[in-house]
């Protein structure tokens, strides 16, 4: 008796703690993101734009959307027709539906991609797959990228099996895989949604809502593991839920077991997935005395904690040796403690190479600066507070999580790119789509906020812990970790069937509530006085950290609109059409070379048709072994040209990661090494290279 009663003052224990700390966490960032949005322009590619949202505008639609669903709560006409959703085959057809829809999101981001390369992570996992095949085993020891970063392995792995299959860098079959995945994500948050009590009307919602979250449907082009990681750990997570609540079959045990290790294999970060899932698993099972299952979240636990590991040491037998330890995790740490705001600066890379690529005074030196950073947040409280509101608001108040930023940047470095691609990461595109993301935001977390409350009142549990359990594991481990937007994307994922059950709840309570009621309204101190007293405390740390940030709002507003009005003119199309004299920028140049030519544009790119007093036609400036020579029409990137306009209204024009360049020894113009990003937007970022070498600026005279 008392072994019982002990059992359920510690799951209640278990609960509250969790129900508070996610009803804190989605409190904190309802309020944050409401307010203030730090976001990562995709053409700007990094994340020091911070600008106060149009708070009436936010106020506005989310005041409509309640209203809205209040209304369709009341309607008996609204009521009648959501009844039918009810049936089975209904459900079904109208389930099926939003898959397809979703599917086709994701399909339309990558066929209008047209096989862009990959960067930086996910490319040297490519090539670290691609060299294995031929024997070479520099990527797996220092300065090897595997060498490095040994946690990428397992894709590296997946990608040279795949590799006899589908060849390397076949990128379109890894997007077309993960575009089939990603409603498969959404279906089973929906059934994990119906096992804590979402009706088929509700399920159907949170299918709905993945409609509208784009960012997922985007990270479809990423070769990086994140699409089929999320896949198995949320697989495991519906799996969980389902035994749980029930004994299920050994076949299913042992999926259960299998998957988290799965998505870790694909991603390490996948681990907070295993944990959240072993810890609900656990109090569950507990609580219900089923002892001789507890084997399952051990089980769980270890195999996705051992993947990694093993298949280390099985690749260290198969290419003869040792692979490394890499870079230690300390430095993530450490650098999540460093400007700008926790994001990834290079320090653990450049600590290891400095620390001679030993881990144990790799490890040291990353704990030395720890207690720097430490020290400076003890010795200015202000800056610490400042600190973390502005790494929260990195990670979580972009409501595109850095999704559009991937596709953005590379339609001016991959030649024949489509015009719908050119569409959707229009920034004006962007712009509108994430002030829809904004509202829809802001409704998840006041959603999983009042859900929080909701199940911190009910005495047995549900599956609505496992999902909150999962986004306090993201939210804690990367308010210590290397901060970014894309790293929260999943976690934010987790909250769309919770903050549609929590709305869905708010909004029928709403609807019944009369206002002459209100004066006899009673709070209940037992159930109550937790949630409020935490909700207190949030909201003044809250108002205390933006006021540590409120100069860098106003400056961030003032720098996003001079962005639109100043830089944005210059950026996309900056020329028109017609037929020009080229001419170099700088005066000492202007007598040296000149081409006479006639511009077309399409998505976003023009070539040149040169113009000629023989009369020649479909002659084309074309790209040949870093040289501009006349050639006929062809279909590649050799004739593609992005052309930027300066800050001082000279224009710069590339071809990949050159620009023309006057060479006035030779008389010629010549292709020469311009910058390592020419798909910046942001031209401001070229002034040192124009002004070190003028060369590179041209005037676009027109033609009579």
């Amino acid at each position: 008796m008392g072994n019982s009663k002990s059992r359920s003052k510690l799951y209640s224990f278990y609960k509250a703690v969790v129900t508070v700390i996610a009803f804190a966490a989605c409190f904190y960032l309802l309020i944050v993101c409401f307010t203030a949005t730090y976001r990562q322009i995709s053409d700007i590619g990094s994340y020091r734009i911070l600008f106060l949202n149009p708070v009436l505008i936010v106020l506005a639609a989310l005041v409509a959307v309640s209203a809205l669903g209040i209304c369709l709560v009341r309607s008996q006409k609204a009521s009648m027709c959501f009844s039918k959703l009810d049936d089975p085959a209904a459900f079904k057809r109208v389930m099926s539906f939003l898959k397809v829809v979703i599917f086709i999101e994701s399909i339309l981001f990558v066929i209008g991609v047209n096989e862009v390369s990959q960067s930086v992570d996910q490319l040297s996992v490519q090539q670290a797959a691609y060299s294995f095949s031929w024997n070479e085993k520099e990527f797996f020891t220092p300065p090897g990228y595997l060498g490095i970063y040994p946690n990428n392995l397992g894709m590296a792995v997946i990608l040279y099996l795949l590799s006899f299959v589908t060849g390397h860098y076949n990128n379109m079959v890894i997007m077309l895989v993960n575009a089939a995945l990603i409603p498969l994500i959404y279906s089973d948050l929906s059934e994990i949604g119906g096992r804590f009590g979402l009706s088929n009307k509700g399920r159907i919602l949170v299918m709905a809502a993945g409609v509208f979250f784009l960012p997922l449907q985007l990270k479809a082009l990423v070769i990086y593991g994140d699409v089929p990681g999320l896949f198995f750990a949320v697989r495991a997570m519906k799996l969980a839920a389902e035994a749980a609540g029930k004994k299920v079959s050994v076949k299913k045990n042992a999926a259960l077991i299998a998957f988290p290790a799965a998505a870790c294999l694909f991603k390490n970060n996948y681990i907070i997935f295993a944990i959240a899932i072993m810890i609900y698993l656990a109090a569950e099972l507990l609580r219900q005395k089923r002892f001789k299952e507890l084997y399952i979240p051990v089980a769980l636990i270890a195999g996705a904690v051992l993947i990694n590991p093993a298949l280390n040491l099985i690749t260290g037998a198969v290419i003869g040796k040792a692979v490394s330890e890499g870079a230690s995790k300390w430095s993530w740490i450490a650098m999540g403690m460093q400007e700008e705001a926790g994001t990834y600066n290079g320090y653990n890379a450049a600590s290891y190479v400095a620390a001679g690529f030993d881990q144990a005074a790799h490890s040291e030196a990353a704990k030395e600066s720890i207690k720097k950073s430490l020290g400076e947040f003890a010795g200015e409280p202000n800056y610490a507070l400042g600190f973390f509101l502005r790494k929260v608001l990195v990670q979580w108040s972009d409501p595109t999580h850095g999704a559009f930023e991937f596709p953005a940047r590379y339609i001016y470095l991959e030649a024949n790119q489509s015009p719908l691609l050119w569409i959707l990461t229009d920034p004006l595109a962007v712009r509108v789509t994430a002030s829809f993301l904004k509202v829809f935001q802001l409704l998840m977390f006041t959603g999983s906020a009042a859900m929080a409350v909701t199940e911190g009142r009910r005495k047995s549990g549900s599956p609505v812990l496992l999902l909150l359990l999962t986004f306090i594991g993201g939210y804690v481990f990367h308010l210590i970790w290397e901060a970014g937007p894309g790293y929260t994307m999943a976690y934010m994922a987790m909250l769309i069937p919770v903050g549609t059950a929590g709305m869905i709840r708010s909004f029928r309570k709403l609807s019944g509530v009369k206002l002459k009621e209100f004066s006899k309204a009673r709070f209940n101190v037992d159930s109550g006085v937790i949630f409020f007293i935490a909700g207190t405390l949030v909201f003044l740390l809250a108002a205390a950290g933006l006021g540590t940030v409120k100069n860098r709002l106003a400056e961030g507003r003032n720098e996003y609109k001079d962005y639109y009005a100043n830089v944005m003119d210059r950026s996309r199309d900056p020329i028109a059409e017609g037929t020009y004299i080229i001419k170099p920028a700088e005066p000492g140049l202007r007598d040296t070379v000149s081409i006479k030519a006639r511009l077309v544009k399409y998505a976003g790119k023009y070539r040149m048709m040169l113009v000629r007093d023989a009369g020649e036609e479909n002659i084309y400036l074309t790209v040949q072994n870093s040289r501009l020579n006349p050639g006929w029409f062809s279909n590649d990137e050799t004739q593609v040209f992005a052309i930027l306009k300066n800050k001082n209204g000279t224009y710069t024009i590339c071809n990949g990661y050159k620009a023309f360049f006057a060479d006035k020894d030779n008389s010629m113009i010549k292709l020469e090494g311009f910058t390592d990003y020419p798909f910046l937007f942001y031209t401001d970022a070229y002034e040192n290279a124009i002004s070190e070498k003028p060369g590179f600026t041209w005037n676009f005279v027109p033609a009579s």
